[in-house]
């Protein structure tokens, strides 16, 4: 009996000192303060690091952190949790905990950061991580992301190519469709080119894939980090109802750029390097037969946003079709084409203006300009344009003086009697305006949608012709409408 009062005596002591550990460790954590804690110390570069600041207080004021050492913070969270503990009469304490995410490319230290808490300043201690290179890793080199640009340093408006490089070992057998977050290109217009390059770099297959940023606004900025995450069969663990291997995703992020944006200090129509050619079909035709003119632009740049503007001629009917631009990028290099076609429809002899454009050319940083020269176009059997005047003998002073009161009375009641009639042929005529107004409106319609098929079939062409002398004016010719609607249904 002696003996086992004596162990539930030591019992109780290991008890009573267990509660005493925790209670004074609860007291401790009870306190005012603040702690860093990383996840890893040593990594590989673009392995995501989690960085967490613990901050125990009622009022905790965190700093602003958007970049860590010079790295980017992918994703901020903040969490607060109660830590239940009986200190000084009080029963409850709060802990808040600032979640952070980044991923290193070199060796670094992460800051002492200070923050508030109760109204009293803290500070964190310094944290040294130790970043290997992805291709001297092997174990941990499963795959990589690396962000790469042609150029470091371009004008507003200057188009420049950004490429991420997917690389992943041969061997590697995924689970499962892998997870890709494109890097952030805040401050650029962006269009990616559609067709992905793959290809073999020694015992990993790269996928490259490709973007055109063009900026919009001068300053200095940071492209990325773009995000992958791709899941593998996890040999130690069962999946679900023990069926093959469970999925284990692995995350990684890319580098990030620094780009610098600076303005011209001249107005531009164009960056790059390009040069334009214009011709026309023919510059002599007969009236009304079209004249077509198609302007190119070729080189290095963007042309994606740019647009000819359009000609406006008194008297002459000009219509265009929608450009057609070609992007593609060779040697690291972007390379466009602009091409657009018009239309002008004339019944007399005219003269398209030249139209001139300003380019910037960032390599030899100068301003140029690109010029289209004026074309004469020759109508033969033009129509002219008359007006005719109503002309009457001049009448004496003496005629146009009345100066009976007879005379007077007389003219006024002819003038009112020829108002009625006028008035009366004028209403007449009104109740078949709308109708002839719905039918020209239908042939400008039409012409707008065949003029751009006139060199595909003579008949459209035709049709086009009549359509235009129609719009003139020339009541003589006859247009077959049943025929017209099919073309236009045809060619919509």
């Amino acid at each position: 009996m002696k003996i086992q009062n004596h162990s539930k005596i030591n019992i109780q002591k290991l008890l009573f000192l267990i509660l005493m550990l925790l209670t004074f460790g609860y007291a401790n954590d009870d306190k005012p303060g603040a702690k860093a804690i990383v996840s890893n110390t040593k990594i590989v570069a673009g392995d995501i690091v989690t960085l967490r600041i613990k901050a125990t207080g009622d009022r905790v004021v965190f700093p602003k952190i958007e970049k860590i050492d010079g790295i980017k913070v992918l994703s901020h969270h903040e969490r607060i949790t109660n830590i239940h503990t009986y200190n000084l009469g009080k029963l409850k304490k709060e802990r808040t905990t600032l979640t952070l995410t980044f991923a290193p490319q070199k060796d670094m230290t992460i800051p002492s950061y200070e923050m508030e808490i109760d109204g009293r300043l803290y500070k964190t201690k310094p944290i040294k991580l130790k970043v290997k290179n992805s291709s001297t890793s092997k174990s941990n080199n499963i795959f990589s992301l690396n962000l790469k640009s042609n150029k470091k340093s371009v004008a507003i408006g200057e188009a420049f190519l950004v490429t991420v490089s997917f690389s992943v070992q041969q061997d590697v057998i995924v689970s499962g469709k892998p997870q890709y977050n494109r890097p952030e290109f805040k401050g650029f217009f962006v269009r990616k080119i559609d067709k992905e390059k793959s290809y073999f770099e020694g015992s990993h297959q790269v996928t490259e894939s490709s973007y055109i940023l063009t900026p919009h606004s001068e300053g200095n900025f940071t492209l990325g980090p773009a995000l992958a995450k791709i899941g593998l069969q996890d040999k130690s663990k069962k999946g679900i109802s023990n069926k093959g291997f469970a999925t284990k995703w692995h995350e990684k992020a890319s580098n990030t750029l620094d780009i610098e944006v600076f303005s011209l200090t001249v107005e531009s129509d164009l960056v790059g390097k390009f040069s334009l050619d214009a011709k026309v079909a023919t510059q002599e035709v007969e009236a009304d037969k079209p004249i077509n003119l198609t302007v190119k632009i070729d080189g290095k740049g963007n042309l994606a946003d740019f647009d000819f503007p359009d000609y406006e001629l008194d008297d002459i009917t000009v219509y265009s079709d929608d450009a057609q631009i070609d992007i593609k990028v060779a040697d690291g290099q972007i390379y466009s084409s602009y091409s657009k076609k018009y239309v002008f429809i004339s019944p007399q002899s005219f003269t398209i203006p030249e139209h001139i454009f300003s380019m910037y050319d960032p390599e030899e940083k100068k301003l140029k300009k690109l010029k289209i020269k004026a074309f004469n176009i020759e109508i033969k059997n033009s129509k002219a344009i008359t007006t005719t005047a109503e002309t009457s003998k001049p009448i004496a002073s003496k005629e146009i003086i009345l100066e009976e009161n007879e005379k007077v009375i007389s003219a006024n009641w002819w003038i009112l009697v020829l108002s009625f009639m006028l008035g009366g042929v004028f209403s007449y005529l009104l109740r078949y305006l709308p109708k002839h107004k719905r039918k020209s409106s239908k042939e400008s319609e039409a012409l707008k949608i065949l003029y751009g098929h006139i060199s595909k079939d003579p008949e459209v062409e035709e049709m086009v012709r009549k359509l235009y002398a129609r719009k003139n004016g020339d009541k003589s010719i006859e247009i077959n409408e049943k025929r017209l609607k099919e073309l236009v249904e045809y060619f919509k």
